[in-house]
């Protein structure tokens, strides 16, 4: 059996990946499999090879026949060709420093407790398995435990100056398994910071590619990277339910478990907010509307707020892009809430941000870290200051918020309303405007998402005023009984030439889309570029041109109708949402047949 520990701490990728794609995933070779894939994934992610890849000092069989030694570890070149045992061992060393003397003790512990718990538990159980005597998932101990004076008494936990304890936990071989497949998290983690986080920055790239996730990395970082694989999966086809995914049911039992084990992180946060993201793309209720709510509480439990303060529960920030990362998923959690609430009109789970709280800062100096660019923006901005795609779709969550706010009360003047459908059509005519600052396709994608999203509020807080007749505000589109008042008559005239305006620009978002997919080479992985944010707004346009096409029978409507159709078809290539928006649309299109097309009958 090979050793678990490598010979030399350096050992390059290749070579050590090979050593584990040899080793039989038989139960004597767990513990080299797990700790060997653990070690080379982290490790070359983090490139903490790169600054000691030279031993200190020439080999002993070069300084012994006086030969040029290129130093290089685990071997020199010189004893590869020629077929020598390459030893450093007779090389003076420098003396080791008392700090690399701790920590080489504490990183002897920490493997000696690996390699007990491992030895304990030979064979993992599957994540999948709904076993409630489950090995692994029972792993709760009494250091696990998280301190519930934070729940039950905070003042206590603040005076007694309680903290939590870093939790012991074993990650699954499933889980490891899953991460070294293809190209490991390399390949899925490049896949992801390529598609998805255009849209959705809320994990530092730049913090990531310098290596400080992985200086304390565990569980949580692996359940991070679990699910950046998972946002980045394409459905296998489209008859089968992404729930039935065998990656996301694996995902959402390591969530669970590290819930279980009292692990408690901004990464497991993250993983959870990119699970709801993969949950509402592909149309998974109510799971999708569960997680999100559950999002909002965890945050709630870090304390994280778009203002960045101090959390008692997290670790305090060293840098600025440390704490625009807080913030960032923060709104993250913020926009899909108002996202997963716009059909169903349900309440909101994530509270409204004060005026004088943070939008997040411009998307490029974040992800490069330039703190010379962090120009922070007030949530009371004026619409007219442009601001980056983020900020932007931020801005636009904000503007679902106080559309549903408008359409649930009913007494909301019409000064009101009208003030509202001001703001709503100038953030969406500075969202026109700032598309001409950008020139290749991809980077106008950007702006989809808080376009549609802009587009979006407008239909909903609009809806209702279109109708020539006056309607209840339920769902179901029922007559109040009532004679609209003259400012009543003036506001549907106003909202449906608006609903017509935005429904022919989302037209034309559909056609820049198709043409943005078939001039890609890399039609898949593009696909992912084009966020699921817009199919409401996509689909709401849809219903529109329905509904002018019933009434007016107008022949234009029906090719731009196809047109959003077909949009969406090759969304659902990537997003299963987008499928079931086009199978709720075909109820309009029966209504269309049936009704607007058939002489003189009427409906």
């Amino acid at each position: 059996m090979r050793s678990p520990i490598p010979r030399s701490r350096n050992v390059c990728y290749a070579g050590y990946r090979a050593e584990i794609a040899a080793a039989p995933l038989a139960t004597d070779n767990l513990k080299t499999f797990g700790l060997c894939l653990l070690n080379v994934s982290f490790l070359y992610l983090s490139k903490m090879n790169d600054t000691s890849s030279k031993a200190h000092q020439t080999c002993g069989p070069c300084k012994k026949h006086k030969r040029k030694c290129d130093k290089n570890l685990p071997e020199c070149s010189l004893c590869v060709r020629t077929g020598r045992t390459c030893d450093y061992d007779h090389s003076p060393k420098p003396p080791p420093t008392a700090d690399e003397f701790v920590a080489l003790q504490s990183r002897i512990a920490e493997l000696e407790d690996r390699l007990s718990s491992v030895s304990q538990i030979a064979v993992s159980p599957s994540l999948a398995s709904n076993s409630h005597n489950s090995t692994w998932t029972n792993q709760i101990q009494r250091d696990n435990r998280f301190p519930s004076a934070l729940f039950l008494d905070v003042d206590c936990y603040q005076w007694a100056g309680m903290r939590r304890s870093r939790p012991t936990l074993n990650i699954p071989l499933e889980v490891l398994a899953i991460l070294n497949e293809g190209s490991g998290i390399l390949g899925s983690s490049t896949t992801y910071f390529e598609t998805i986080h255009c849209w959705m920055p809320m994990i530092s790239r730049k913090r990531i590619d310098l290596g400080i996730p992985f200086q304390d990395g565990g569980p949580d970082l692996a359940m991070l990277f679990l699910a950046m694989k998972l946002a980045t999966t394409h459905p296998s086809s489209s008859i089968e339910p992404a729930s039935s995914n065998s990656l996301y049911v694996t995902t959402k039992a390591f969530l669970a478990t590290l819930e279980a084990n009292s692990v408690v992180s901004l990464r497991c946060l993250q993983a959870m907010v990119l699970v709801a993201l993969y949950e509402y793309s592909h149309s998974i209720y109510p799971a999708a509307w569960m997680t999100v709510g559950a999002c909002s509480r965890y945050a709630d439990m870090l304390e994280l707020t778009p203002a960045g303060k101090t959390s008692r529960t997290m670790s305090p920030y060293t840098t600025w892009t440390e704490v625009e990362e807080r913030r960032r998923v923060w709104w993250a959690i913020f926009i899909l809430d108002r996202i997963i609430s716009l059909g169903s009109r349900r309440r909101f789970s994530v509270p409204e941000p004060a005026d004088s709280d943070t939008l997040p800062v411009n998307d490029s100096a974040w992800n490069s870290g330039d703190a010379t660019r962090a120009l922070n923006s007030a949530v009371s901005t004026p619409y007219s200051v442009a601001q980056s795609p983020f900020a932007s779709l931020c801005q636009s969550a904000l503007c679902i918020s106080r559309a549903a706010e408008c359409r649930l009360s009913s007494s909301h003047a019409l000064e009101t309303i009208t003030a509202i459908t001001e703001n709503l059509c100038s953030l969406s005519a500075v969202l026109d405007e700032s598309l001409s600052l950008y020139h290749q396709p991809d980077e106008i994608l950007d702006f989809l998402a808080p376009r549609c999203l802009t587009w979006s509020a407008l239909f909903m807080h609009l809806d209702n005023f279109c109708c020539p007749e006056k309607l209840r505000d339920e769902p179901g589109y029922n007559l109040a009984g009532d004679a609209k008042t003259s400012e009543e008559q003036f506001l549907q005239v106003q909202a449906t030439v608006i609903v017509k305006s935005v429904s022919d620009q989302v037209h034309n978002a559909a056609l820049s889309i198709i043409g943005f997919l078939q001039a890609s080479p890399q039609y898949g992985t593009h696909l992912g570029k084009v966020s699921p944010f817009a199919l409401d707004a996509f689909y709401c346009a849809m219903a529109t041109f329905h509904w002018v096409l019933q009434e007016s029978g107008d022949e234009a409507i029906r090719s731009s109708l196809g047109d959003i159709k077909e949009c969406m078809r090759r969304m659902g290539d990537r997003w299963q949402l987008s499928l079931e928006y086009l199978s709720l649309e075909e109820v309009y299109s029966r209504t269309t047949v049936d009704y607007g097309f058939m002489g003189d009958q009427t409906p």
